[in-house]
């Protein structure tokens, strides 16, 4: 089993005491052999950086790299890590890491929803249910779009709007599903199975599942989408072996198999 979408403390919304070594234990204790580090980034090359994301820069991410290495061998048995990240796109093709800077990592995860930040990622006044989906929709094909990046990070989950992913989702008909993941399917991006997307307050069908995300995905997967699992951890609470547990009976009802490696093909 696999998470490549997993935060430590070099995330600024992580929790202090994740810190590698803390989240590979509970990654392993889960039972998952191959990991990939995602913590956010924006490129101090790209300007436009919010406060938040500005200490998260290249330079910080990377320095993942010496926190592996100082790590006992037993601390680092037992799972394959890659070093990726979690970068952000904002809109208008404007995306956090210059191109060039983008082989310093295994791999790039790029999430097109951040809805949550406002007057940054989406305008404060969108509220409209409508245009939140037009959005979303653009902004999903806009990601495609993006060359080098791996995969998309939990890819149309409703950010920002508490109480109303039910209201937002299913106002997305399959034939705009088809669009969208068709447009993932041919330029190669990975879809992200969220775990913490499965755990969102939203309707569950008769196997308990969220139903609105089996509809999504099972048509993802009808497009013939590569897909990746992410835990988008930030704390050991989100790698108990239970979540991961569900997420792969979510994937089963969705017909979906899951690599052993997601990014084996891509090295």
């Amino acid at each position: 089993m696999h998470d490549l979408h997993c935060h430590t403390n070099l995330s600024a919304c992580a929790k202090r005491e994740s810190t590698l070594s803390v989240m590979l234990g509970a990654l392993k204790s889960a039972g998952v052999t191959v990991a990939g580090i995602a913590n956010h980034l924006w490129d101090a090359a790209v300007p436009g950086s919010s406060g938040w994301y500005a200490p998260q820069n290249v330079e910080h991410v990377r320095s993942i790299r010496a926190e592996y290495d100082a790590l006992s061998p037993e601390e680092r048995s037992g799972i394959k890590l890659y070093f990726g990240c979690e970068t952000e796109y904002v809109g208008q093709g404007r995306v956090a890491l210059k191109e060039e800077n983008a082989p310093l990592f295994d791999f790039v995860l790029v999430p097109p929803h951040h809805f949550h930040m406002k007057d940054f990622v989406r305008p404060a006044e969108l509220e409209d249910a409508a245009k939140v989906r037009k959005l979303m929709f653009e902004r999903f094909l806009e990601c495609c779009a993006i060359p080098f990046v791996f995969g998309l990070a939990h890819p149309l989950t409703v950010l920002g709007y508490p109480g109303r992913i039910d209201e937002i989702l299913s106002g997305f008909r399959d034939d705009e599903y088809r669009e969208l993941f068709g447009a993932a399917a041919e330029t190669g991006k990975s879809v992200e199975i969220n775990i913490c997307s499965l755990f969102q307050e939203i309707r569950r069908d008769g196997d308990g599942l969220p139903a609105e995300y089996v509809r999504m995905m099972t048509i993802a997967r009808e497009c013939n989408c590569r897909f990746h699992l992410g835990s988008d951890a930030h704390d050991t609470a989100r790698l108990a072996k239970e979540r991961f547990e569900y997420a792969l009976r979510f994937a089963e009802k969705c017909g979906i198999v899951l690599p052993e490696d997601p990014l084996r093909r891509e090295r």
